[in-house]
C-alpha cells in the first residue's frame, strides 16, 4: 500500500512537472521572433502553433503571449485539422466545376486535348495535370478543368517548395514571397502560406492596357527598321530598345508587351538587335562570359538569387550602378540601384553577351 502510494504521487509530479510532452508552455514574443523561428526552438510544427494560438504568420508582435501546444495535443489537434483540410479541399475543387462554368470545359464530339488547348491557351500537358489524366483519350460530356482553382491559402506538404507551389498555382515565386514576407524560399512542413494578394493590383489582360500598347508596338517595329538606327551602336540600340519598353505590365509567364516577367523582357530586347537568348533566367545564366562588378558595361546582364537557389532574376544593366528589368515588386518594367539593398543581397553576377566592340567599359563608381 505503501509503494502504491509513492508510485501515485511520483506520477502527479511527473504530470506537473514534466514539461513539453503534458502540458502546454507560455511564450512571451521578443523582437525579430517568426514562427518558424519560435517552432524550430520548441521542435514543434508551425502549423500547430498558428492554429493554436488562431493567429497567422503576420501579426505576431513582441510582448504578445502565446501558447505553445503540448506534444500530445498537438499530435491530436493535427490529425483532426488534416482531416479536416481534406475535407475543405476536395469541396473547393468540386465547387469550382459546378458553380464556375468559365473554370470547366464540357468536352463535345470532335474534341481533343490539342484543339481544347489551343482554345483556352493552356498547354496539353497542364491541362492533364490540372484533371489528373493519364492518357489522351476523352469522352462526349465529360468535365474539364481549363484552369486551376487557387485557393485563399496552402498549407505545405513534404516535398514542397515555393517554386513548386508557385508553378503548380501559376504563380509568380516572388510575388509569394513578397506577400508572405519571406526572408528566403525555406518552407517547413505544415506552414500556411498565402496565395492571394490582399493588396489589389490592376489587371494587366484590361481594354484600356491592350489600346495603350498597341502604339508603342507599332513604334518598336518602325524603329526597328529605321536607317537612324544604324548610325547607334549595338550598346544604344540595346539600350534605347529597352527604355521603350518602360512601365510594360509584370506578368509571370508573359513575354508580350501586355504583360512580361523578367527573362522574357530581357529575350526580347535582346532579340530586337538580332540576338536570340534561351527564355528562362537559369538558362540565360549559362551564356557569355562572367563579368566582373568593376567591369561592368552597358548591355550586360545582371542576374539575382530571389526565390530559388539557382539564378531567378535578370535585368540589363544601364551604367552608373543602375539595371533595367521587369519586375514582381513594382508590377511593372522599371529601373533599379544595383546598391538598392534587396538587389544588393541577392545579387550573384553579371554575363556579357554583346561584344564590346574595342570600347572601354564603365567603371563603377
Amino acid at each position: 500500500m505503501k509503494k502504491l502510494a509513492i508510485f501515485l504521487v511520483s506520477f502527479i509530479c511527473l504530470l506537473l512537472f514534466s514539461g513539453n510532452s503534458f502540458a502546454d508552455k507560455i511564450y512571451v514574443v521578443k523582437k525579430g521572433d517568426t514562427p518558424i523561428k519560435i517552432a524550430k526552438e520548441f521542435k514543434i510544427n508551425v502549423k500547430e502553433i498558428l492554429e493554436f494560438n488562431k493567429i497567422n504568420s503576420t501579426n505576431l508582435k513582441p510582448g504578445q503571449k502565446i501558447k505553445i501546444p503540448s506534444t500530445s495535443k498537438a499530435k491530436k489537434e493535427k490529425n483532426q485539422s488534416n482531416v479536416a483540410t481534406s475535407k475543405k479541399r476536395a469541396s473547393e475543387e468540386i465547387k469550382s466545376v459546378v458553380f464556375n462554368d468559365s473554370s470547366i470545359h464540357v468536352v463535345k464530339k470532335g474534341d481533343t486535348l490539342k484543339s481544347i488547348s489551343r482554345k483556352y491557351s493552356i498547354s496539353v500537358n497542364e491541362l492533364k495535370d490540372i484533371n489528373n489524366l493519364n492518357s489522351t483519350k476523352l469522352k462526349i460530356g465529360q468535365k474539364l478543368l481549363i484552369k486551376r482553382h487557387i485557393p485563399d491559402e496552402y498549407i505545405v506538404e513534404k516535398g514542397d517548395t515555393l517554386w513548386k507551389i508557385a508553378k503548380k498555382y501559376n504563380l509568380d515565386p516572388d510575388e509569394l514571397m513578397e506577400i508572405n514576407d519571406l526572408e528566403d524560399d525555406a518552407l517547413p512542413q505544415g506552414y500556411k502560406l498565402i496565395l492571394k494578394s490582399p493588396k489589389p493590383f490592376d489587371e494587366y489582360k484590361t481594354y484600356d492596357t491592350f489600346i495603350s500598347q498597341a502604339p508603342l508596338e507599332k513604334e518598336i517595329e518602325t524603329l526597328k527598321d529605321s536607317p537612324t538606327l544604324q548610325d547607334l551602336s549595338i550598346h544604344d540600340r540595346l539600350v534605347l530598345f529597352a527604355k521603350k519598353m518602360l512601365n510594360i505590365p509584370y506578368r509571370f509567364g508573359g513575354n508580350s508587351l501586355l504583360g512580361i516577367d523578367c527573362s522574357g523582357y530581357v529575350k526580347k530586347v535582346y532579340s530586337l538587335i538580332g540576338i536570340n537568348l534561351p527564355r528562362s533566367a537559369r538558362e540565360q545564366f549559362t551564356e557569355g562570359k562572367p563579368v566582373e562588378n568593376e567591369e561592368l558595361t552597358m548591355g550586360d546582364l545582371v542576374f539575382f538569387r530571389t526565390y530559388a537557389s539557382f539564378p531567378s532574376h535578370v535585368g540589363i544593366y544601364l551604367g552608373n550602378n543602375l539595371f533595367i528589368h521587369a519586375s514582381s515588386k513594382s508590377k511593372k518594367v522599371t529601373i533599379d540601384s544595383l546598391e538598392t539593398p534587396y538587389y544588393f543581397k541577392r545579387f550573384i553576377g553579371a554575363k556579357r553577351v554583346l561584344e564590346n566592340n574595342n570600347e572601354e567599359p564603365e567603371k563603377k563608381s
